[in-house]
């Protein structure tokens, strides 16, 4: 995550969602918190990668949906 475009909010939101720290998986096994210093998308910043997918222009609010949809996938 590219932690000058909000990036920062972003990973803090997952953790608070998720209820881990980076390199930490939940307690439910499902899910594995990870972060890298680019995923080449200065331009969609913040952007976030899930199984492979990305997602763009990530903001801090936009977490607990993608939380709750990844739960219910």
């Amino acid at each position: 995550m590219r932690r000058s475009s909000g990036a920062q909010q972003v990973l803090e939101a997952f953790e608070r969602e998720l209820g881990v720290a980076p390199g930490a998986t939940s307690e439910d096994g499902a899910f594995t918190l990870g972060t890298i210093e680019c995923l080449g998308g200065c331009g969609w910043a913040t952007v976030v990668a899930i199984d492979n997918r990305h997602r763009l222009r990530v903001q801090a609010d936009d977490v607990p949906a993608i939380v709750e949809e990844l739960r219910g996938a």
